[in-house]
């Protein structure tokens, strides 16, 4: 292999104007002193064989304790809660309480478990005790910052429950597996739904690995969410279990007010449209609950039909009037909705052996705010959803749709971004115009 001269990038509009690129590091280094020390027997000496280290994790646990009780700032049970679930994915040994270091990521049933969790039962102190209107506003807080776009609380409903999986009980005061079925206790009646939003420019290049790769990406952020927020539930000594294996999601987060259930069958909410992803927690935790949301979707979809449209599969109605109906023997009756070829869709996927989210980021309510005119047109939508039929000639009129080109494709490498490319704060900066329609 022949030698080749380093190659350096042009760095301007990575850092601010009066950074400067220079030659070399500006921390002055001598080679003629340099001594390599020995890292391994001064890690192994400093986290395994020292002498004092159950003295220091008695005295750490104490320490933690002591901020509990007495409800010091930034060491009350929220704030230690938050820590660990913040800590789901390390396997670090400083910060963790004594607790066994692995040199390997554990699995998620000993994440979701105790792995590194520490509730108040362990320091025998009592569980995180407030009110229902505070506890949710902790929680939603903790939502965000574990890496929810949106957190929104409702209860349990046996409607809603999976048969075959489920069902509340008053004789069981925890979750229990009872012939095959999980048997909730009547207590564990609270639902936190979490909101993971999709990268909308790699998903407009859906029907290639590209798009595949803003699914993913999508249902990762929601996974991790709820993953967190378990944990964090778990850490202040309240019962906490993920709702999907007894549950689907989305009639809970329209519940809680993340969003209205559109034409394509899947949940769109007013801020990202349809490019979210969904998690949720049930709990024993007392919340104060949100109420559902109309943004004016109902209508506007009738008109719009943007999705079906779209469908690589075609798989989604395109009726004018949602039906009672369901589509076939895999689906839900009692809900008036669109109901959609459940088959024709995973069939298209599997195809190409890609996962496709084109119904979501075609979607006109999916675009990202960057203009006033976005931001008017979604309060026009939702004021006055008659207009669907010009806002969609609009959408279409200004390119927004699923890419399909190869250079706009490959243009997504080229592509200023934000962090995991998806602008947290859309539709959040223009109260101005908010205020104006209300």
């Amino acid at each position: 292999m022949s030698h080749r001269e380093p190659v350096y990038r042009d760095q301007r509009g990575r850092h601010p104007w009066w950074v400067e690129s220079v030659d070399n590091i500006t921390t002055e280094t001598d080679d003629s002193r340099l001594k390599k020390a020995n890292m391994h027997s001064i890690i192994h000496g400093l986290v395994f064989e020292s002498e004092r280290i159950q003295e220091q994790m008695e005295a750490s646990r104490g320490y933690v304790a002591k901020g509990i009780k007495e409800n010091i700032p930034g060491r009350t049970l929220p704030d230690l809660a938050l820590h660990y679930a913040a800590a789901t994915y390390m396997h670090t040994t400083v910060g963790s309480l004594g607790d066994p270091y692995i040199h390997m990521m554990p699995g998620i049933e000993e994440i979701s478990g105790k792995w590194k969790l520490h509730p108040p039962q362990s320091f025998d102190l009592p569980v995180w005790e407030t009110t229902p209107e505070e506890a949710s506003k902790v929680v939603e807080k903790a939502g965000i910052q574990l890496g929810a776009a949106m957190v929104g609380f409702t209860t349990i409903d046996p409607r809603w429950l999976l048969d075959m999986a489920a069902s509340i009980s008053s004789e069981v005061d925890e979750m229990t597996s009872e012939g095959g079925k999980t048997l909730i206790p009547e207590k564990m009646k609270y639902v936190i739904c979490v909101m993971g939003v999709v990268p909308p420019n790699l998903v407009d290049r859906n029907w290639t690995e590209l798009g595949a790769a803003g699914d993913r990406a999508g249902f990762e952020a929601a996974f991790m969410a709820s993953t967190r927020m378990l944990r964090f539930i778990k850490g202040l000594g309240y019962q906490a279990f993920d709702l999907q294996p007894v549950a689907p999601v989305i009639p809970y987060a329209i519940s809680a007010g993340l969003g209205e259930l559109g034409r394509m069958n899947r949940m769109v909410n007013p801020i990202f449209g349809g490019n979210v992803k969904l998690g949720a927690v049930l709990t024993d935790l007392p919340l104060a609950l949100d109420k559902p949301v109309d943004f004016g979707l109902q209508e506007f979809c009738k008109r719009c039909k943007k999705c079906a449209d779209s469908c690589p599969g075609n798989a989604l109605s395109k009726v004018d009037e949602p039906t009672w109906e369901p589509f076939n023997q895999w689906q839900d009756a009692g809900k008036r909705v669109y109901f959609e070829d459940n088959e024709a869709c995973m069939q298209a996927q599997r195809s190409k052996d890609v996962y496709c989210s084109t119904c979501m980021a075609v979607c006109p309510w999916s675009k990202q705010d960057k203009t006033v005119l976005h931001e008017l047109a979604h309060i026009t939508a939702a004021k006055v959803p008659s207009l669907a039929n010009l806002m969609v000639k609009m959408d279409d009129l200004f390119g927004y749709g699923r890419i399909t080109d190869g250079k706009s494709i490959r243009g997504w490498w080229e592509m200023d971004l934000p962090t995991r490319g998806v602008d947290s704060y859309q539709g959040r900066k223009k109260a101005v115009l908010r205020r104006l329609f209300r």
